[in-house]
């Protein structure tokens, strides 16, 4: 299959390297790479330009930008999508590291009517001021990353484990995908399926709880969810928070992810197609 790569971006253009770097570094490459920018200045624009045309880029290289008027990620996640030339649709943010194996591990598990889904080590504080500092790319478990770990700085770095023993996965439960469902950072999807379900949901107002609608979708169309879980891995940066569970807005996204749920509906109105 060809395969687009959509990686999301806002104002981090250090880690927005490191990201195309680590797909210019696949074991199977992307046929493009699509910079999904929600409103990004002018370093972000150069970074990608600079990137495209360095030796390092092995792929098509696009940079999709909308206007800055706050968070409107679904927005220009299905404008990108409408931009891509591909039959097939892998996510990672653009704060994110991947594994070498990264897409490969997405292709060989595709299904039709199937979203893969995976999860993220999440790297501390220190250590990814240090990696972005350094450009210092991040897309193995390390002794370093190990050790960060211990002092209860990065997270989930269980997560970095390449498990490929159907056995070993359903008896450590890496073949299932777990209660928050889809993450953003870590997903694949036929874009036929994507389309089918109408993309991602504009009327979501920050970036809490969209992702998770996508798989709520997949399943309300008769869809299946399926792990990649520790196969295809990718080492997130750290960052602050960017919603809070009390205010307003999260109260609004969760309104429409329960109406989701309880109605059973497959495909978001404000989506990759308009009525």
């Amino acid at each position: 299959m060809k395969t687009s790569v959509v990686v999301p971006t806002y104002n981090r253009p250090e880690a927005l390297r490191l990201c195309l770097v680590s797909l210019s570094r696949q074991s199977l490459l992307p046929d493009e790479v699509l910079v999904a920018d929600d409103g990004s200045g002018e370093e972000t624009r150069r970074t990608i330009e600079n990137f495209g045309r360095s030796i390092n880029c092995k792929f098509e290289l696009k940079h999709i930008w909308q206007k800055d008027e706050g968070f409107q990620k679904p927005k220009i996640i299905n404008e990108t999508v409408r931009n891509s030339t591909c039959d097939y649709l892998v996510f990672i943010d653009g704060d994110c590291m991947a594994h070498p194996d990264f897409i490969r591990s997405h292709l060989l598990s595709a299904e039709p009517e199937v979203m893969l889904g995976g999860k993220r080590v999440e790297l501390g504080q220190i250590l990814s001021d240090c990696v972005l500092k350094e450009q210092k790319l991040v897309n193995r478990l390390s002794i370093e990353l190990l050790l960060d770990s211990l002092c209860h700085k990065s997270r989930k770095v269980e997560e970095a484990i390449r498990i490929k023993s159907p056995l070993l996965r359903k008896l450590l439960h890496k073949d299932l995908i777990s209660d928050d469902g889809i993450w953003g950072c870590n997903f694949s999807v036929h874009k036929d399926l994507f389309y089918a379900i109408n993309g991602c949901d504009e009327d979501f107002r920050d970036g809490s709880v969209e992702d998770n609608d996508l798989g709520i979708r997949v399943l309300n169309s008769g869809g299946k969810l399926k792990s990649v879980r520790s196969l295809a891995i990718v080492f997130h940066l750290w960052h602050k928070a960017s919603w809070n569970t009390a205010n307003e807005i999260y109260q609004h996204n969760m309104q429409i992810l329960k109406n989701r749920i309880t109605l059973r509906e497959p495909c978001c109105v404000n989506g990759i197609s308009k009525p």
